[in-house]
């Protein structure tokens, strides 16, 4: 059963705040937020390279159209993942699988 509606006044950060914490809104905000935020931290180089980004759980799938720089960026795995992480200002990725 739907909850009663608050008609009290209420400040629009607050609104909005509560609509995109809906879970399956929220999916797709965070989801929009990690590409764009891959895109900016990557540089241009890689962001080329890149064809999809998807978060599954706190796996981070980004497939990558070269094999060699998908080999080099396993190499540095973890300093991405705590860069993304730091940048998201909250634990989200534990893991990124380039394929």
């Amino acid at each position: 059963m739907a909850s009663p509606r608050n008609f009290e006044p209420q400040k629009i950060s607050k609104v909005l705040k509560d609509f995109s914490d809906q879970k399956s809104l929220n999916k797709g905000l965070q989801n929009a937020k990690i590409e764009e935020l891959w895109h900016k931290e990557m540089g241009q180089n890689i962001s080329a390279y890149t064809l999809s980004i998807n978060l599954s759980g706190k796996k981070l799938f980004v497939k990558i159209k070269s094999s060699t720089l998908k080999e080099e960026l396993r190499y540095g795995e973890a300093k991405i993942v705590k860069l993304l992480n730091k940048k998201l200002e909250e634990e989200i990725i534990n893991k990124v699988i380039f394929h």
